[in-house]
Formats: C-alpha cells, structure tokens, sequence
C-alpha cells in the first residue's frame, strides 16, 4: 500500500510541486520499480509540452536514464536486499 502511495505522490508531485522535487520522488520511486522514472518523465512531457520549445523530450529522457541506472544498481545489489 505504501509503495502505490509513493508511484501516485510522484505522478500527483509533477503537477504540483516544481520540477527537482518531482524529480526527487521519481528516483526515491526508483527503489520500489525502476519503471517510475520512466514513466513520470513521460507524464510531464505529455503535460508540459509546447512544440516552440524544443524537440527533445527531455524529461523522457533523464526518466530513461534514472531507469537504466536502477535497473543497474538492483541487479548488483543482493536479492534478499530490495524485495519486489
């Protein structure tokens, strides 16, 4: 219950609360499923996107990037370590 708690705090976080603390939340997120930073960067590049600005998606991209770096830490930590 708590973990569902955190994936939705961070989702609700991008609309609410600035950027780096969103982005905070997404990594802590990260621990509990590597797949929130994803997801989260793509939730504020489809909430926030304006086709004057740029075309880089990039808080997609430093979402994918958070991820593969936990996909990384999870398979070098133990398995008794972080339960899924």
């Amino acid at each position: 219950m708590i973990r569902v708690l955190f994936v939705v705090l961070s989702f609700v976080s991008v609309i609410f609360f600035p950027w780096p603390l969103a982005a905070l939340l997404a990594l802590a997120c990260a621990f509990i499923d590597p797949m929130v930073p994803l997801a989260v960067g793509l939730f504020a590049d489809t909430l926030y996107y304006t086709p004057q600005v740029g075309m880089l998606p990039f808080f997609t991209l430093y979402g994918a990037a958070a991820t593969l770096v936990a996909f990384f830490v999870r398979s070098r930590l133990r398995a008794g370590s972080i339960r899924k």
